[in-house]
């Protein structure tokens, strides 16, 4: 399993937002005002960063690469695989990642994924040593 890597500035926006939002409940509960609507709502948004930041991760087994952050998830068959370009930052498309450095991995015929493993040079590796064919670019 390979971890996302984890940029400051993100884990400082996701903990400021939950202890945000934890700070508000509290005020809201203390208030005795009670809006379950907003505490509801409080608590779910505080789950999905939560989430997100403690289940973002990456595993290879056998040929396929999965991928998981948050309700975010999914399968490559790494053999789909034909490109991966190394330190690029993307700004569009699916990215579960919690980085803003990572790789960017080209597959099937036109669909590229965002993924900011921890250590990216074994991450690149062992798709490579399953799919020999993967053309690695070093952006």
């Amino acid at each position: 399993m390979f971890k996302s890597g984890k940029a400051l500035w993100v884990g400082l926006i996701i903990w400021g937002v939950v202890g945000l939002m934890v700070f508000n409940a509290i005020l809201v509960i203390t208030d005795q005002s009670n809006d379950p609507f907003y505490l509801v709502f409080t608590a779910l948004i505080t789950a999905l960063l939560l989430w997100v930041w403690f289940s973002t991760y990456y595993v290879i087994e056998g040929k396929l690469l999965k991928y998981r952050s948050g309700p975010i998830n999914g399968i490559i068959d790494i053999n789909s695989i034909h490109k991966i370009t190394v330190g690029k930052t993307s700004f569009v498309g699916l990215k579960p990642s919690l980085d803003s450095h990572g790789c960017v991995l080209a597959y099937n015929k036109y669909d590229e994924i965002y993924l900011s493993p921890k250590d990216q040079g074994l991450f690149v590796q062992e798709l490579v040593k399953l799919n020999p064919a993967i053309e690695v670019v070093d952006y």
